[in-house]
């Protein structure tokens, strides 16, 4: 929030996207809970001050260009802080909403598929919670990874408790979504086990060698599928166990969904009812048009995940300065990043280290091997501590940091270095960059790049320069050459320079806003800034050229010609009146601004917030001017509305960015989304009624986040009795609450109902016919 005060709120948002995954995955947060505050804070970080967003720059300028040509100098002026007073507390009472409201109204990690599935794992031998009791292993404080029973040498165990020993080869019956299922595996050394592989278990002589993930970092799963049955199928009443899956329908039963008044128990043991959702794992036999699966499956079979490799070997060698020494790969940060796994680690002293060793703690020096594919590389590039093990190779080929970038390039079939290593072509002298890694299909390449012998189809990941893909377009040794999307090496040596010229010009506008003085505009300022870096190789000219948003400046331009259109022809004024009439009706200058923030907050659902404001400004500044509201407070109110698009996805920038990293639905955002759009609405009236008293607004708005923020650090100084006690309060009032807890409360209710004759009396149903098996209870 305060970083985008003064800098672009999309730039904030893309570094931070890859932080805040990392450390949820290390913490056990819940990436959905991280990533909607995330894109909140960027959009209430921009209304603190004029330069916060796109948005507030373009009422400026209508500002300032409408008062100018009247001669009003006075009013044409917007200082950098002229929002400050009122968007700070806005800012504060959205970071309390979301504060207090997390728990229930922000989603878990959900997917967009199907949700409380029932799905098995098993604890591998090299797993780090063999000879753990349950209550000290970890699991049971995984978020959406509910344990609901164990099976163990042919008996299954429901609810086991917390002194229970876990040992190598148990299978764990899980609650919860396939990815935080998937997740907690990779983390905690659990492989996954389909119906197949389950009744395997229970033939003897069987190792039960499952893994989490395969040699070249792919799943154990081809590509899964989501299907429904319908209501007609003939599968209705069997078991899993009954159906012959990969024969009908070329298909291993995954997961299923729980519900339909089951307990739960094995997957085989499941009776299937009509409704169910199952997660099914693909062989080469499965046709979606096979006529079978047509008339057992409702509607069309939807695509999950794709259980393909990852597309490049990576090696990274570990700096002693580094924050990941003494630290396990899952401490380090390096697991459940999207894209990314790890495969091994090579010591210092020669020997390796298995990725399945989840306790090994890196060591400096120590070489890390992980699959990745071009979207993890940029992370993976810019991680702390880590360099390519090639970095010696890219060092040599004499590039300067500010134009390296990475380039894939596929291996022509006929060119001339098919059949030779990477080391025979003298790659980096012929070719003056430097290969990184090696992507073939179907196959793992070795480790060591130099001595891979190159084949026709390879992908090679090179690290050159920004030129090096126009001058070898047409060369015969590679076949589809094509730059890597922001994958420009961090130039840390040059950090503290970038640091000190921003802070610089930000200072000169605090300080020109304190004083009420301009010393310097902030677009010269700006360009000087800008200038100022590429003389002192913080960027090149080609990525200060990249880092102009066109889309943006074209927005802006047309937004004067908007503004002045709609003044032009009468259509501000015939909506201004409007205004002006609720302003004079209610005799208050707040319900006008008021009803002007409403309908700018309206707009930015549906538009961009650019438009937005460019829509509403000669609306505004017409009701404005008539009600004698001044231009700067009239301004306010269209910045904090133009910033308010929090329900739709699409309306903002960063929405978007976090709607497709977090992968959200619509609906999800919709449910946090809109009570937040109400709250700001209501807090927002109140700020912009109180303008003149906005200094008690200040205190009363710090003073409630200071206590909000300092309850919870109180309460952990309480008896963990007492805390216990708080936690259950909660968490009865938050299930009470919740929609979906509502919506299935009601719906066993009903069921309950149907069951009960109508002689009062319920009737009972067989073990079998709810698909429980026979259960120990712990």
């Amino acid at each position: 929030m305060i970083l985008s005060a003064f800098l672009n709120n999309t730039p904030c948002v893309t570094f931070m996207i890859p932080i805040l995954i990392s450390w949820g995955r290390r913490c056990g947060v819940p990436i959905k809970k991280l990533l909607i505050p995330l894109s909140y804070a960027a959009v209430l970080g921009g209304t603190c001050t004029s330069i916060g967003t796109s948005t507030n720059l373009v009422i400026v300028g209508l500002q300032d260009a409408r008062y100018t040509k009247a001669k009003q100098y006075n009013d044409a002026k917007f200082q950098i802080f002229d929002i400050a007073p009122y968007g700070v507390p806005y800012a504060l009472w959205g970071f309390v909403f979301i504060l207090l409201t997390q728990g229930f109204l922000l989603p878990g990690n959900s997917s967009r598929y199907a949700k409380d599935l029932l799905i098995a794992v098993r604890v591998l031998p090299s797993s780090s919670v063999v000879k753990k009791k349950l209550k000290d292993s970890g699991l049971l404080q995984q978020a959406g990874f509910h344990l609901s029973g164990i099976y163990r040498d042919g008996k299954f165990v429901s609810k086991p408790d917390g002194s229970w020993l876990l040992e190598g080869g148990d299978i764990l019956y899980v609650a919860g979504e396939f990815d935080v299922v998937e997740f907690v595996g990779e983390e905690y050394g659990l492989g996954l086990v389909n119906a197949e592989a389950e009744a395997a278990a229970e033939r003897p002589f069987t190792t039960g060698e499952e893994t989490v993930f395969t040699a070249t970092g792919g799943a154990p799963y081809q590509k899964l599928v989501q299907a429904t049955i319908s209501k007609t199928s003939d599968l209705i009443g069997r078991t899993v166990r009954e159906v012959s899956w990969q024969g009908r329908f070329g298909l291993i039963p995954v997961a299923i969904q729980r519900g339909n008044g089951r307990e739960d128990g094995r997957l085989n043991d499941v009776v299937l009812a009509a409704g169910d959702v199952l997660i099914l794992d693909t062989t080469p036999f499965y046709d979606e048009e096979r006529e079978d699966s047509k008339n057992n499956f409702e509607g069309k079979v939807r695509a999950v995940k794709d259980g393909a490799a990852k597309e490049f070997v990576v090696g990274v060698k570990v700096k002693k300065s580094s924050e990941v020494v003494n630290k396990t790969v899952s401490a380090a940060g390096l697991r459940g990043i999207p894209g990314l796994f790890v495969l091994s680690v090579d010591r210092a002293d020669g020997t390796s280290v298995d990725a399945t060793d989840y306790l090994y703690k890196i060591q400096p020096d120590d070489t890390i091997w992980i699959a990745t594919d071009i979207g993890a590389v940029g992370f993976l590039s810019k991680f702390p501590g880590l360099e390519l093990v090639q970095q010696e190779q890219v060092d040599k080929t004499g590039t300067s940091i500010l134009y390296r970038h990475l380039v894939q390039a596929a291996v022509s079939h006929k060119g001339p270095i098919v059949g030779k290593t990477v080391r025979d072509v003298r790659f980096r002298t012929l070719y003056n960059a430097a290969v990184v890694a090696v992507h073939r299909e179907g196959a793992r390449v070795p480790l060591k790049v130099q001595d891979i012998v190159l084949q026709g189809g390879d992908v090679l990941l090179i690290s050159c320069h920004t030129n090096w893909a126009d001058e070898h377009k047409h060369d015969k040794s590679f076949v589809l050459v094509q730059p890597v999307p922001d994958s420009s090496p961090p130039k840390r040596s040059r950090m503290v320079i970038g640091v000190l010229l921003a802070t610089g010009m930000v200072l000169t506008q605090i300080i020109g806003g304190l004083k009420g003085k301009e010393y310097i505009h902030l677009w010269p300022c700006a360009v000087l800034t800008a200038a100022l870096m590429l003389l002192t190789g913080c960027m090149n000219a080609d990525q200060a050229r990249k880092a102009i948003f066109w889309d943006v400046y074209l927005t802006i331009a047309a937004a004067f010609g908007v503004s002045a259109a709609l003044e032009g022809t009468g259509v501000a004024a015939s909506f201004a009146n409007g205004i002006i009439s609720i302003g004079k009706n209610l005799h208050s200058d707040g319900a006008a601004l008021i009803a002007i923030y409403i309908a700018t907050a309206l707009l930015s659902e549906l538009l961009t917030n650019n438009a937005a404001g460019a829509i509403m400004y000669p609306i505004a500044a017409i009701a404005g001017d008539a009600l004698k509201i001044s231009p700067r407070e009239t301004s306010v109110a269209i910045m904090l509305g133009a910033s308010a698009g929090f329900i739709n996805p699409f309306s903002y920038q960063c929405n978007l960015m976090v709607y497709a990293a977090g992968n959200y639905s619509v609906r999800e955002f919709a449910i946090i989304g809109a009570p937040f759009q109400i709250w700001l609405m209501v807090v927002a009236g109140f700020i912009l009624c109180y303008m003149k008293e906005w200094h008690q607004v200040w205190i009363v708005s710090w003073i409630c986040t200071a206590g909000i923020v300092l309850l919870p650090a109180l309460y952990f100084l309480l008896p963990t009795r007492i805390q216990l006690k708080i936690d259950g309060f909660f968490d009865r009032v938050a299930h009470a609450i919740n929609p979906k807890h509502i919506i299935e409360r009601r719906n066993s209710l009903r069921r309950q109902a149907s069951r009960t004759g109508s002689d009062g009396t319920g009737t009972s149903e067989s073990p079998k016919a709810l698909g429980v098996p026979k259960v120990i209870t712990a």
